[in-house]
């Protein structure tokens, strides 16, 4: 199960918010060739986030990516582009302000009701190998 955390300086509209939740569980599910159905998507915003490139007075956002452990750093990359893509786009945060960051896990660490995920495996179903 992803956990996808967004920091971002600035307030958000809710409507802004839920398009963009939207759009990054589909880029994670594209780019990691996965479902959707196990994806969890965090956005703080109005939070105390710097980067030290950035002037104080500019938006900046942080994206932690907890994801499991396999995917190529193609795939974690073409991600990170498109999130940061998305971030500019439809939250206005310049992509030279915004930082993102990967850990990695086995499956056996992302638990759901039903139980703990598989290993990734490429093409699983929609519920992320449960």
């Amino acid at each position: 199960m992803p956990h996808l955390q967004f920091e971002v300086s600035e307030p958000l509209a809710d409507d802004a918010v839920d398009g963009f939740i939207e759009r990054v569980t589909g880029l994670f599910a594209e780019h990691m060739d996965t479902g959707t159905g196990h994806v969890a998507v965090t956005v703080r915003d109005d939070a105390g986030v710097a980067l030290g490139r950035a002037a104080a007075d500019e938006p900046v956002a942080v994206l932690n990516a907890d994801v499991r452990a396999g995917r190529t750093a193609d795939q974690r990359r073409a991600l990170a582009a498109d999130c940061i893509a998305a971030l500019a786009d439809r939250l206005g945060v310049p992509p030279a302000n915004c930082y993102v960051v990967y850990t990695e896990h086995p499956g056996a660490d992302f638990h759901l009701d039903e139980g703990p995920l598989d290993a990734w495996d490429a093409g699983e179903d929609e519920t992320g190998a449960l």
